[in-house]
């Protein structure tokens, strides 16, 4: 069923207001199989909305509308479908029976104002709104369904959820949907397609693959959606999907749903109690952020240090100035060095350490902006990796730490990626 989601109001297009709805609305008819489309904004005018809805119901089967059925003069939405609909407004008093007992709660009796309100369309389907004033109206027209839904979040998702969602499953409209999302680092989203081309071309008509990248992270959502009549059979495919896309794919993928870097490498040292040390530059804290944020982290977590200066770096972790002098504090030989120092300090078994110029200035020809240096402290040893990111600073800072964090992870798993050498 093919359905375009309208919201109407000018605080939206002024941006006075998020249009959370039509997010809201979209995730919970994905979970029932409804695809949305479209999502439209139109202002609260007459003209703009009735042209709104008549393109909207010339492209969808379902249109679902939230906005301007309040008890004021600029709520004109309920007069503007009666028009549209060749409808006539007339007194209906289940609605203003619900307004009258919603204004007792407060001690309160309902005025001609409330009156007004509870004129509706009289060929409309009423769905009566129980924790607000203003009803949710049902219309049909050649066998398109428009429905016209209350502003106010918590109204319209009551309304969602209680009425309008099990009309649509009595009329069979809503079909099974199933997802299954994966997350992947390591690779981008072009790569993953390309190692991914022949499992594609092999899925089945009721299997899609969708590819959701985080350029601010590095994340590359994987997410498989199934849909068809009998969920079982339906679960049952997209597990064995999902089983060969992560045999393709292999440690690329480290999690499910909201899974993160820090998360899954918590679990591997609280599974084979090993410590961990940071000490950081470049990433300012980043990293024992990332780590500090995960419950249960100090059974692992020892310490860190943020070293910034080449003093801290020299006086904290004994960097040897002569290493900083001929190599500088961005390269190879200080990371190193930044890693063996914090692994005798803290006396842990793993330690990250990181040195590199975040940007947006301090670059050279031979360092520019985003050539960052991380080193992983083992008990076999080190690995030093160099990275070559962009200018900007805040991206930078959150790559980093994620592949360092993910360098971690392939190397507590003994499957680290074939370009990182070790370093004794």
């Amino acid at each position: 069923m093919k359905t375009i989601i309208v919201n109407i109001g000018d605080e939206i297009l002024i941006g006075q207001i998020v249009n959370t709805n039509a997010a809201w609305m979209a995730t919970e008819l994905n979970i029932y199989g409804i695809d949305v489309i479209k999502m439209m904004t139109v202002s609260d005018e007459k003209n703009a909305i009735i042209d709104t809805v008549k393109s909207a119901m010339n492209e969808s089967d379902l249109v679902l509308i939230t906005g301007g059925l309040g008890p004021t003069k600029d709520d004109i939405t309920k007069k503007t479908l009666s028009d549209l609909f060749n409808d006539e407004l007339a007194f209906h008093q289940e609605s203003f029976d619900n307004i009258a007992r919603l204004l007792e709660q407060f001690g309160r009796v309902p005025d001609d104002r409330y009156r007004t309100q509870a004129l509706m369309p009289k060929n409309a389907k009423i769905l009566i709104n129980k924790i607000g004033t203003a009803p949710a109206m049902w219309f049909e027209k050649d066998n398109k369904i428009v429905v016209s839904m209350p502003g106010v979040p918590k109204e319209m998702m009551y309304l969602m959820s209680k009425e309008v969602l099990p009309l649509l499953q009595d009329r069979n409209i809503i079909q099974e949907i199933v997802h299954i999302t994966y997350i992947s680092y390591g690779k981008g989203e072009t790569d993953l397609s390309d190692m991914l081309e022949d499992f594609e071309a092999a899925l089945p008509s009721s299997i899609k693959l969708a590819y959701l990248p985080n350029t601010s992270n590095g994340y590359v959502r994987l997410r498989l959606s199934g849909r068809g009549s009998d969920r079982i059979s339906l679960e049952n495919v997209l597990n064995a999907q999902a089983e060969a896309l992560n045999k393709t794919l292999g440690n690329l993928i480290f999690g499910k749903d909201n899974d993160s870097l820090e998360a899954l490498v918590s679990k591997l040292l609280l599974e084979k109690s090993y410590s961990l040390s940071i000490a950081e530059s470049c990433t300012g804290g980043k990293i024992s952020h990332k780590i500090t944020s995960v419950p249960g982290c100090s059974k692992y977590f020892m310490g860190s240090v943020v070293a910034y200066s080449n003093d801290m770096k020299i006086n904290l972790l004994g960097v040897n100035p002569a290493t900083i002098q001929n190599f500088g504090a961005v390269s190879e030989e200080t990371v190193i060095e930044m890693a063996k120092g914090a692994k005798e300090t803290f006396k842990t078994d793993y330690v990250i350490a990181s040195s590199g110029i975040a940007g947006p200035e301090g670059g050279t020809e031979a360092k520019p902006v985003g050539t960052i240096w991380i080193a992983i402290a083992h008990p076999s040893g080190i690995f030093a990796k160099k990275l070559k990111l962009g200018n900007n600073r805040d991206r930078n800072i959150e790559m980093t730490s994620n592949i360092a964090l993910n360098t971690l992870r392939l190397l507590l798993l003994n499957q680290l990626n074939e370009d990182l050498k070790p370093t004794y």
